[in-house]
């Protein structure tokens, strides 16, 4: 027997077209096969039985007409093909949630769930915040959070496992816009009294001399600092990579070495006099914007711009406090012995955490 054609727009297209195909299992299933690495895992997520995901498997490699999943005793990687499908499944399915808020929205309901990808600066030092605000403002809509490095939190938002992301400066292409939402410095930091200051300033030579504590390679903060330490000719003696923003702090702080970092990042240890902050002498401050970034072609949900808006509130007093730590810090008097005397009674006050 051959294939039945149905009739589309007036054009006859095989009922084993993919587009004929797809349903929300199928969409859903495609998703989290790329999230979890295992079709079991894929098929519970989903809330199928691994029989009956593999004959969807079966159906849709078959309309497909090529391998979309290779499978081992790993677990479940993505041919070529089937990086390209599962990207359209997770826009799709982000398109019908959008549909459903916006009808939920019509009834004078909100509802619904928001994936946010964050890169390690705005995830950690500002989301938090953010969220409690933004809890209380519309408590039935839910957040999920995933953080990584900005070129990591980038490729999950164009694979579609989150909706929006806020991230520092990272390389980007047409799929995407960015919105900027909060200006940053990066400020170098080191123990009190490890480095000479002139005016919160340190000379390039100095710095030259010091082991360098740096994030991952993809980090936006890394990138910012090593394009600056380059304009300045600083080529450091050694450099020490670790994982997270806290145990470079931790390392700065017992003398190991000098970082770049957020000035959010680093905030309450200036305050609280742990670090010393300092800029390059003869080279401007390391400013950089932070940015929502979403998918170009689709738009934002209700509930969506609601975090945005609350995001932007926030983060304007967050970023005052800050931007007070370091200024105070910077104009503190040294006292005997090399260490700061803490800070001016008008850094408390300026810099007085919200």
């Amino acid at each position: 027997m051959g294939k039945a054609n149905v009739p589309i727009g007036g054009i006859a297209l095989p009922d084993s077209t993919l587009s004929l195909l797809w349903d929300s299992t199928r969409l859903r299933l495609l998703v989290e096969i790329g999230r979890r690495g295992s079709l079991s895992a894929a098929a519970r997520a989903v809330g199928i039985g691994q029989p009956t995901a593999s004959e969807h498997l079966r159906i849709l490699e078959a309309a497909a007409g090529q391998r979309l999943v290779e499978r081992n005793g790993r677990g479940s990687t993505f041919t070529e093909a089937g990086t390209v499908l599962a990207l359209h499944a997770a826009q799709a399915l982000q398109t019908l949630e959008a549909g459903e808020e916006e009808l939920a929205r019509l009834s004078g309901l909100e509802a619904g769930t928001i994936r946010i990808g964050a890169s390690t600066t705005p995830g950690v030092y500002l989301l938090p915040d953010t969220l409690g605000c933004f809890r209380r403002d519309h408590p039935n809509v839910s957040v999920e959070v995933e953080i990584a490095a900005s070129g990591e939190i980038v490729d999950r938002l164009l694979a579609g496992s989150v909706q929006l992301a806020l991230v520092g400066e990272t390389e980007t292409d047409e799929r995407i816009r960015l919105e900027p939402f909060v200006s940053d410095e990066i400020v170098g930091v080191a123990k009190p009294g490890a480095l000479v200051l002139r005016d919160g300033r340190v000379r390039a030579k100095e710095l030259s001399a010091q082991t360098l504590l740096v994030r991952e390679p993809r980090s936006s903060t890394r990138r910012v600092a090593e394009r600056a330490l380059l304009a300045a000719r600083v080529w450091p003696e050694r450099t020490w990579e670790l994982d997270s923003s806290e145990a470079i702090k931790r390392a700065a702080r017992e003398g190991l070495g000098v970082a770049f970092l957020s000035r959010y990042a680093v905030a309450e240890e200036v305050e609280r006099g742990e670090l010393e902050p300092f800029r390059i002498a003869g080279q401007r401050p390391l400013e950089r914007t932070l940015s929502v970034a979403r998918l170009a072609r689709r738009p934002l949900t209700p509930s969506e711009k609601g975090f945005v808006a609350t995001l932007t509130r926030c983060c304007t007093k967050n970023e005052a406090y800050a931007a007070a730590c370091v200024a105070g810090a910077s104009g503190r008097a040294r006292a005997p012995g090399g260490r700061p005397s803490g800070p001016s009674r008008a850094g408390r006050r300026a810099g007085r955490r919200p």
